[in-house]
């Protein structure tokens, strides 16, 4: 079994549950939430990583014998903060949604499956900072979130059933309409608005 340790501790980690380092990231920053924590340091097998470049360890099967250690540091919310994270992510969430349903128009069935998986993640990371946020600065009632998210859970069981039918026709209308128009809703509407009462 893969040796995992986040802030010096070591956690239960099975590496057949997880394709890469890419796939891993993600289920981490549940625990460590990214409008409160920062990922600090990334190493495999000793070497430093970095999450966001081209390198071919984040993509490389993780083996029984792998070492990872990653840090997570505390980090103060404030308007910068959501400008980089918030709108970083949520920007990244679209791009890839263009990418994903791109290789579905070419070639659906040699399409992978863990490129739409990636992008569930990433949304599921962004509406927990995002729901933090309002949370922590009690705009539970001045924000359309609730609609937002509503909407947002119904788009992504019909993504998810059509993904299921293998009916992609339906699955590329799905992502390039209704779930892009609802994350875009959310860059208008949310982000400016908690980062606004930040100031």
């Amino acid at each position: 079994m893969a040796t995992i340790e986040v802030n010096s501790t070591p956690i239960s980690f099975n590496e057949a549950d997880y394709l890469n380092l890419k796939s891993l990231l993600p289920k981490l920053q549940k625990e460590f939430p990214f409008e409160t924590y920062d990922l600090k340091n990334l190493r495999f097998n000793g070497k430093l990583v970095e999450p966001n470049s081209e390198s071919p360890l984040l993509i490389r099967t993780i083996d029984k014998d792998d070492f990872i250690k990653v840090d997570f540091c505390p980090i103060t919310l404030n308007s910068e903060l959501i400008e980089l994270k918030l709108c970083k992510l949520l920007d990244q969430i679209l791009a890839k949604i263009i990418i994903y349903t791109d290789l579905l128009k070419v070639d659906d069935n040699d399409t992978p499956k863990f490129h739409l998986s990636k992008i569930m993640d990433a949304i599921d990371i962004f509406i927990q900072g995002s729901h933090q946020c309002i949370r922590k600065l009690d705009l539970q009632d001045e924000l359309p979130h609730r609609d937002l998210q509503i909407h947002l859970l119904s788009t992504i069981r019909a993504i998810q059933s059509a993904q299921s039918m293998e009916d992609y026709i339906v699955l590329t209308d799905l992502l390039e309409y209704e779930l892009k128009d609802n994350l875009t809703q959310w860059k208008i509407l949310i982000i400016p608005a908690i980062k606004n009462n930040l100031i």
